[in-house]
């Protein structure tokens, strides 16, 4: 039986050991060692953070990875990007490979299709592009808005700082002052607003109590229509029989009478007929009273001594004449 050594044991276990690393390795790296896979190639000025084992992608599908990144030139101005096929596709000639990110920062390479008839081969070199990265995209959005932003600013603090010279000591007085007045003028217009409310209250405000009379009242009168139609009637048969009548000439005799009557007292305030001058002249008034008087002394002297002015006596005695109360008060 044939010995094997110690040291052969170790070596062939070494080989294996190594052959298992490299398979391994080649594995965790997206690569098989069995399979014909297509090999194309990318040159890019700047990959955006692509690394190995990352996705090539057609139309969304999975169809290789990335295998390997070199630096062609010392100032890495050119990098090679080998892009290993693993899927069954023909790419066009005159398509691109692009760079691409998601939101997550994860990086691929999507493959655009072009329109030529001829193919890739293994080895060959295929169009390199680049998309923007999110962050290059929100830089270019927010740019402008920084700049914006800055001038706004900047307005703003020359607003601030004019505003600040503006309101001095007695100018914010002024301000507060007007602030409580303003306060003031919210606080009254809280009360109104609540006596409005307590006057639009449905069951107890006087607005709901107007409606409800005013309800009433066009009941009421609905209720009524017949008596004010009855009404309005009559007053239409009245006019209508004042102006059938002989309104006319019943104006014409009242105005004929006030006129009479307006010449009878332009007489009596004249001194040319009796009445006028017992109204107008003072001695004619005078005369009277003084008949008046006159006459009053006469009655009294015949109810006084009554047979003054009627003698009869039997045995002829003449009776003594008492003077009459105004003799007596006159001699006296």
């Amino acid at each position: 039986m044939l010995k094997v050594s110690n040291e052969t044991k170790v070596g062939i276990l070494t080989v294996v050991a190594i052959t298992l690393l490299v398979l391994g390795f080649n594995l965790l790296k997206g690569k098989s060692l069995f399979s014909s896979d297509k090999t194309i190639y990318a040159v890019y000025q700047q990959v955006n953070g692509l690394q190995p084992s990352n996705f090539v992608q057609v139309n969304g599908l999975t169809v290789g990875n990335v295998s390997n990144l070199d630096v062609l030139d010392n100032n890495a101005g050119k990098i090679l990007v080998t892009l290993r096929i693993t899927k069954d596709v023909e790419i066009p000639r005159n398509s691109v490979a692009r760079i691409t990110g998601d939101l997550l920062g994860t990086k691929a390479v999507q493959i655009d299709f072009g329109n030529a008839n001829e193919y890739l081969k293994s080895g060959d070199t295929i169009y390199a592009a680049v998309d923007g990265s999110i962050t290059d995209a929100l830089k270019e959005q927010l740019s402008p808005l920084v700049k914006k932003l800055e001038t706004t600013l900047t307005a703003v603090d020359s607003v601030l700082l004019t505003v600040n010279s503006l309101f001095d000591t007695t100018t914010k007085g002024n301000l507060r002052s007007a602030i409580a007045h303003f306060n003031t003028t919210m606080s009254s217009f809280s009360r109104t607003a609540t006596s409005l409310k307590g006057m639009m209250d449905p069951e107890h405000g006087n607005v709901q109590a107007t409606f409800d009379n005013l309800a009433a009242i066009t009941d009421n009168l609905k209720n009524n229509n017949e008596k004010i139609a009855g009404i309005l009637s009559n007053a239409e048969k009245t006019t209508s029989a004042l102006a059938n009548g002989k309104l006319d000439s019943s104006l014409l005799d009242l105005q004929h009478t006030v006129a009479n009557l307006n010449g009878m007292m332009a007489k009596l305030n004249s001194t040319d007929g009796s009445l006028g001058l017992l109204l107008n002249d003072k001695k004619v008034y005078n005369n009277l009273q003084y008949s008046l008087n006159s006459l009053n002394m006469l009655l009294e002297d015949l109810r006084v001594n009554p047979k003054r002015y009627v003698h009869f006596s039997l045995f002829g005695r003449k009776d003594k004449v008492r003077p009459i109360p105004s003799d007596t008060a006159t001699a006296q």
